[in-house]
């Protein structure tokens, strides 16, 4: 039986290091399950966040001027079915163009946005199946899940400086890591938009999602695969719903005119 009282403090073990920010940027990208293990025993969200926000400043800063707002406006209003003057279509479209600008360059705070949500909902919808896990936690492995988006953002942020403008409507399409070039997002909405979620960087980020949440809510990959994939398939849904309810208003407007 061993002496207690002479015995050697246990040596921490090696699991519970805490990786730094730079370790677990790389390993939320190269080694998921290690780092997100981690993350989820000591999550931090200020390091990634400014991270985030820094890269989307600048590629909004980059993008926004690049796209042809004026040019996609005027298309919506054809396609409107809208009979107006040729002076209150100039109007509107100038109108509706600097509103899009104003949009676009609020995207970083859109994005804090939508990165709440997705935690919040995420972790409800764990907490729901008996899953454990914090906002604080949610919200930490969100953030290094998204990573793989900003990798998309930078090379399509790169891929418009050589390319000059572009229409809005085709920007899922500059990054050639999914198949909606294939499709025309005019008469073909819902495919479009079906085509351009189905995403490498997009299904990276559930991957990491899935993992990341496993650890912090103590369930199954399984189980988290689970979860994670059905709610991407109800947003995927409602992206779809939204594409045919354009369209059929679009053919609507068509056929009326």
């Amino acid at each position: 039986m061993t002496d207690i009282g002479t015995a050697p403090p246990p040596a921490p073990l090696a699991q519970e290091e805490k990786k730094g920010f730079l370790e677990r940027l790389g390993g939320a990208l190269f080694s998921p399950d290690e780092t997100f293990a981690d993350i989820a025993r000591r999550p931090d969200f200020v390091a990634p966040l400014v991270l985030l926000l820094i890269v989307t400043i600048s590629s909004a800063i980059v993008v926004v001027p690049r796209m042809d707002f004026e040019t996609m406006m005027r298309d919506n209003l054809e396609r409107s079915g809208k009979n107006l003057a040729p002076e209150d279509a100039d109007r509107m479209v100038r109108v509706m163009s600097a509103s899009a600008k104003v949009i676009g360059y609020l995207t970083p705070i859109l994005a804090v946005v939508i990165w709440s949500i997705v935690a919040g909902v995420l972790l409800i919808a764990f907490k729901l199946f008996g899953g454990e896990g914090t906002f604080k936690q949610a919200f930490a492995v969100t953030l290094y899940a998204w990573l793989p988006q900003v990798i998309s953002g930078i090379i399509g942020s790169i891929i418009l400086v050589t390319k000059g403008t572009i229409d809005p409507t085709l920007m899922p399409t500059l990054v050639r890591s999914n198949l909606a070039f294939l499709v025309d997002p005019k008469t073909n909405q819902m495919a479009f938009a079906a085509l351009s979620s189905l995403d490498i960087f997009t299904i990276w980020t559930v991957v990491l999602l899935i993992i990341g949440f496993a650890h912090l809510s103590r369930m199954s990959k399984a189980r988290s695969a689970t979860i994670v994939i059905s709610l991407w398939v109800v947003a995927l849904f409602f992206k779809v719903g939204a594409a045919a309810i354009g369209a059929a208003n679009a053919k609507a407007a068509a056929a009326a005119s």
